[in-house]
Parts: structure tokens; sequence; C-alpha cells
């Protein structure tokens, strides 16, 4: 009797640790259909409107956060709650990064001059973050000019955002 507890046991574990590889963030799943999303962000929406990546920071996800192809959700896009200057935006970059790097995440690409929004080159990613197991992609990247700014977080998995940089 106790193996068979063990086997459902270690089954169940290995079933969760399955289905948390492919998260992208919070309950939202790589793959999952659309509609299924949609119905979290419904669901979540005053949770989800009020995030923090990093100390004085906050995010929300909206409709248009969800990003399908095939109507699977393959990635999120989640914004800055509020318009920002440039030193806000600036902040919102370096505290998101000691954010992402404070759960272990790793920065495996910063451009140059990322914490700075003017000088960022906007054809390339910002910078990007890859979770310890590699199940998600993370990038941040400022967008804006003068005196209105955004900060985006975007979650991707990682084995489709590979394949899809290798062109396959």
């Amino acid at each position: 009797m106790r193996i068979l507890y063990f086997l459902m046991f270690f089954l169940s574990l290995s079933f969760n640790s399955i289905l948390f590889a492919q998260n992208l963030f919070k309950s939202f799943v790589f793959q999952m259909p659309m509609d299924e999303a949609k119905l979290i962000l419904n669901k979540d929406s005053k949770i989800l409107r009020n995030l923090s990546f990093g100390q004085g920071t906050i995010y929300a996800v909206r409709k248009k956060s969800l990003v399908g192809r095939d109507d699977k959700l393959v990635s999120m896009n989640l914004g800055s709650k509020k318009n920002l200057n440039l030193e806000q935006a600036g902040a919102y970059m370096k505290k998101s990064r000691v954010y992402f790097e404070s759960k272990n995440f790793k920065t495996v690409y910063a451009q140059e001059n990322w914490s700075n929004p003017d000088l960022v080159k906007k054809n390339l990613p910002c910078i990007r973050f890859v979770d310890p197991e590699k199940t998600v992609v993370v990038e941040v990247d400022p967008r804006g000019q003068g005196t209105v700014y955004n900060v985006f977080v975007t979650f991707y998995n990682y084995d489709w955002f590979l394949k899809k940089a290798l062109g396959k």
C-alpha cells in the first residue's frame, strides 16, 4: 500500500512539474487556449492591474497583453500602469532588473545603455532574463519619447522563444 501511495505522489509531482515548466506568468500557461487566458484575465483583473516587478513599480495586464498564435497563448506583454517621465522610466528599468535578478533570473542580454530609455536602440531588445529552470524568458523594454514613456515586461516560453530565434 505504501508503494502505491509513493507512486501516486511521485506521479503527481512529475505532472505538476511538467505543468509548472509551461507557466508564463501567474495562472497563464504557454499554449493554453486564448479563451481560457481571457477568462483568467477577467476573473483576476483587479490583481493583474496592480503588479510589481520592483519596489515602487506598478504594471498591468490588459486585454492586449495576451499574445496568441493559432488561438493559443504564446506570450504576455505587461505595461507600466501609468505613463512615466524619462527619469521614472529609467528607475523602472533599474528596479525591474534588481527584482528579476533577486528571483534568480539570469541576465542573458543587456544593451550598453539599458537603463536610459533615450539611448536604447529601438530595433533590439533592451534587457533579457532567463529563469533558473530555463522555462521562461523575460524582456524589459522602455518605449516612448519626450515626456511620455512606458516600460513593458514580456514573458515568453523558453523553448518557443529559442525556436523562433533560430527561425524554426
